[in-house]
């Protein structure tokens, strides 16, 4: 299935263990802009040169830009959500990628 991915902060809620926290994450869609999936763990900049590195450090501060996500449990299964208005998660599809 063709569709696209970009970088989003995900807001994880605390627990018993652990203190709240954002990360960056991967997260994919379909080519309507609806999550497909997601990273399990935070995303790191690399790059083979300190040029590749730093582009893909601005390639994730780009999440810093969209509405910060987390995660809900559902009846079946998991969806990512906007923190402040509770809708589920969309991304609107780069131009030039069409259904």
């Amino acid at each position: 299935m063709a569709g696209f991915w970009n970088y989003r902060v995900i807001f994880c809620e605390a627990t018993k263990d652990e203190a709240a926290q954002y990360q960056i994450h991967e997260v994919e869609y379909n080519l309507n802009g609806k999550v497909t999936n997601w990273s399990e763990t935070g995303a790191a900049p690399f790059g083979t040169t300190l040029d590749e590195l730093a582009a893909d450090a601005d390639r994730l501060k780009t999440a810093l830009e969209k509405p910060v996500l987390k995660v809900v449990r559902k009846a079946r299964g998991y969806e990512l959500v906007d923190v402040e208005t509770g809708e589920e998660a969309f991304a609107e599809p780069p131009a030039g990628l069409t259904a």
